[in-house]
């Protein structure tokens, strides 16, 4: 089969929506605060915002698998892209604390159409040798979106700009992709029986210890993900009061200029350094165990979020960022060891699996609500409870990790 430049074209739009959807959604742990301020809200209510945006992963993801089954790629695409960018309009026009929620759920869910349909779609746009790899570089170009996003807000309000302006450029962006998406001639997008979504597996399934372990797994990881990844700047002020002026540089520097915002180049660092950790590990896992990886990738996790609630203000800082780097391997290890624990059924797997990233909900506001009635070290220790989890995971769990096992 030969690939034509359009097959090349859809590729580099679908990198592009990757990182869209990273943009928008790690954007969130930066806006907290301010959303917070100037909507004088408590943090509980401030936590609902990482929680409407990962509870539509619980609502929609096997919703949409579904409607891969009956559907076409493109339109579930168009679906999450023209979502992604009306939410992103709504949320910089908007001016009240409630609808702004409802308008991150409606980015969330988006986010969730994209991610669903993407994966197999990636696959109809080259050779079935080079699908593994390209899904790779997407997911890799992807999580600069990730580790870009955090900047973006204190950039724009050290030039004058809103913080709420960030939401004005990913609307901008989305609508460009829609216009871009909606010209394209898609390749016909054939699943696999096995990706497919047998609801009436679910229930079967959802019984076996695996499933429940497993899915637990992805539940308190993302849930602890999102947790500490949201809260790095709340609990910098709150605890070691570092504002979010603060930077590493001097003011009128060049640096300050690019980097106004020291916790802010942490977030973004804890998503960049992730992203790294997975290019370093996907080589290692050729020669050293997958378990022993997750097992010590998993330790680092506990021990460097330790460090980053007991060190002082500077040790925090490197140590947030550490967390990142040492969440590498887990949702990858607990996704695969779950697949590959079972023969059939894959694409019900899958989409158990995840709903369970609603953890990111449920996790993320139960730490904000601690660190609201409590403080914000017995807020971000509830994310060390879920990362024991995933450790006990990864040294205990049962799952089929290695193919050798």
């Amino acid at each position: 089969m030969v690939h034509s430049k359009k097959n090349s074209f859809l590729l580099v739009v679908t990198i592009l929506l990757y990182v869209s959807f990273g943009l928008l959604t790690s954007v969130i742990g930066v806006i907290i605060d301010k959303f917070q301020v100037d909507y004088n809200v408590s943090l509980t209510i401030a936590a609902l915002l990482p929680f409407a945006f990962f509870l539509s992963y619980g609502l929609t993801s096997i919703p949409f698998g579904m409607a891969m089954d009956k559907y076409s790629a493109k339109s579930i695409l168009l679906l999450g892209t023209l979502l992604m960018a009306a939410g992103s309009f709504l949320f910089y026009l908007s001016n009240h604390y409630i609808i702004i929620i409802l308008v991150i759920f409606l980015v969330g869910v988006g986010v969730t159409a994209i991610q669903v349909a993407g994966n197999p779609f990636i696959r109809e746009l080259d050779t079935p040798n080079r699908y593994t790899a390209n899904l790779t570089i997407v997911i890799g170009i992807g999580a600069l979106g990730y580790a870009f996003s955090p900047l973006l807000v204190p950039l724009m309000q050290t030039n004058g700009f809103s913080w709420k302006t960030v939401y004005l450029l990913f609307g901008v962006i989305n609508a460009v992709l829609l216009i871009l998406l909606a010209f394209s001639k898609f390749p016909v997008v054939q699943l696999n029986e096995e990706e497919k979504i047998n609801f009436s597996k679910i229930g079967i399934l959802l019984k076996n210890p695996i499933i429940i372990t497993y899915g637990l797994g992805i539940f308190f990881y993302v849930g602890a993900e999102v947790g500490v990844s949201s809260y790095i700047m709340t609990y910098m002020n709150k605890i070691h009061g570092v504002g979010y002026t603060q930077s590493f540089w001097k003011e009128g520097s060049f640096m300050f200029t690019v980097f106004p915002s020291k916790t802010a180049l942490v977030v973004a660092l804890f998503w960049l350094f992730q992203a790294c950790g997975r290019l370093i590990i996907s080589p290692m896992m050729k020669i050293i165990s997958e378990r022993k990886i997750f097992i010590f990738h998993s330790l680092g996790t506990i021990v460097a979020l330790i460090v980053a609630i007991t060190g002082n203000a500077n040790t925090a800082l490197v140590a947030f960022a550490l967390v990142g780097y040492f969440t590498c391997a887990s949702f990858t290890s607990i996704f695969s060891a779950a697949i590959n624990s079972f023969k059939e059924n894959h694409g019900t797997i899958s989409g158990i699996l995840g709903t369970a990233i609603v953890g990111g909900a449920f996790i993320s506001w139960l730490v904000g609500f601690t660190g609201q009635h409590l403080n914000m070290k017995w807020g971000m220790s509830i994310n060390l409870l879920a990362f024991i989890y995933i450790f006990i995971l990864a040294y205990r769990g049962k799952g089929k990790l290695d193919i050798k096992e």
